[in-house]
């Protein structure tokens, strides 16, 4: 008769984990399989092909609800883009307004302040000069004008910061720069002579867009018919 085999310790305790491991393994699998079991006594009863047309009926709901959404966005994407093309032109359109206005604003009230100082036929040409130093700014409830320099800076009356009048702009820096143009300086009157010195032909100003500028600039010889405007 053979011997019995006999275990060292570590072989006995390894068994012995071996077979714990195994019960545990089994205990799980037999919890799983009451899982799954009480798992389909929830679908008794249920007709397997119902269930899976509730289930395609599910999903195609989904997909509509995508599609619609996807629709609604480009929808509003669509009125968004409409909506601000329209705020654009009625912006641009308001813009061009209020510049037009703006202009209108500067000059009649420099036409205004004119009235009766410069000769008639330099108006156009002095009111053109002067409004460029002419802006307007937005009150609480209305429009304003006020003078610059060259610069766009305002410019004052005096040391009290007290903003420069239209008139004040007139007399002294318009009709300073540009005393001729004025009535009661020697410009004007029917006694200016058309001729011009030593019988020769008269200068020609340049013609352009300083044509204006350079009529003011030499007033008095163009009176004398020293200098002559083009024709344009």
């Amino acid at each position: 008769m053979a011997d019995p085999k006999t275990y060292t310790e570590d072989e006995y305790n390894a068994m012995i984990a071996e077979r714990d491991a195994l019960k545990a393994n089994r205990d799980e699998i037999l919890k799983e399989a009451k899982r799954s079991k009480d798992a389909l006594k929830n679908y008794e009863g249920v007709d397997p092909e119902r269930f899976r047309q509730l289930v395609a009926a599910a999903e195609e709901a989904e997909r509509q609800k995508a599609t619609a959404e996807g629709d609604f966005k480009v929808l509003e994407k669509q009125l968004i883009e409409r909506h601000t093309k329209e705020l654009d032109g009625r912006d641009g359109k308001i813009g061009k307004l209020t510049k037009a206005l703006e202009k209108r604003l500067r000059e009649d009230e420099l036409r205004k302040a004119l009235n009766g100082k410069v000769d008639p036929d330099m108006t156009e040409l002095i009111v053109e000069h002067g409004s460029k130093f002419v802006k307007v700014r937005e009150t609480d409830d209305d429009f304003e004008h006020y003078i610059t320099d060259e610069r766009g800076n305002q410019q004052f009356s005096d040391g009290m910061a007290t903003p420069m009048t239209m008139e004040s702009f007139v007399d002294q820096t318009l009709k300073t720069k540009f005393p001729k143009a004025f009535l009661g300086t020697g410009s004007s009157g029917g006694g200016a002579t058309k001729s011009h010195a030593g019988g020769g032909a008269p200068g020609v100003l340049p013609a352009g867009d300083n044509m204006g500028m350079s009529i003011l600039q030499n007033l008095d010889k163009v009176r004398k018919g020293e200098i002559a405007v083009p024709v344009t």
